[in-house]
């Protein structure tokens, strides 16, 4: 029995045979048309996501380099903070320095004032001692002698015994 294409065909089951091209036809379709759609949206979709995790990244290492510069800014004004409180300090010693050497000068100069206003003082009282020892000398000798001295006379003798006695008496 030799078996032909007749008999082959009649025997085949033509309803798997249209419903596997008809399965083969819906999955070519499905690709074609909604699958390749859903791919484009995931292949977009995981574009976009990529390139939102390279911003984040990128994000990242300049929110990191910002933090170092603002690191090494805080660092150098703490430096210079410092070093202006080391200047304000020096000016402060220098000024307190120059205070207290302004302080000592007027000190002396005061000292200096009042020893000169003492040693005038002393000068005028001894003077004024003198001739008041001198007119006491004068009146004395002329109540001796029993009459009195003119005012030539008197201030003659008052000038000699002040140049006299006065030094080595009233010193």
């Amino acid at each position: 029995m030799e078996i032909g294409w007749e008999t082959i065909i009649k025997s085949l089951n033509w309803t798997l045979i249209l419903n596997t091209l008809a399965f083969f036809l819906l999955v070519w379709i499905l690709k074609r048309v909604l699958f390749a759609r859903a791919i484009k949206w995931l292949e977009s979709r995981r574009k976009l996501e990529e390139e939102r995790v390279s911003q984040a990244k990128a994000l990242e290492a300049q929110a990191l380099s910002l933090r170092k510069q603002a690191e090494e800014e805080l660092r150098d004004a703490n430096r210079r903070a410092r070093a202006i409180l080391a200047q304000a300090e020096a000016q402060a010693q220098e000024i307190l320095r120059q205070a207290r050497e302004e302080a000592k000068a007027e000190a002396q100069r005061i000292l200096r004032d009042a020893e000169e206003a003492a040693t005038r003082a002393q000068e005028e009282a001894l003077q004024e001692l003198r001739k008041a020892y001198a007119e006491l000398v004068v009146l004395g000798a002329a109540q001796v002698l029993g009459r009195e001295v003119r005012a030539e006379d008197h201030a003659k003798l008052l000038d000699e015994l002040a140049s006299r006695l006065g030094p080595a008496l009233l010193s």
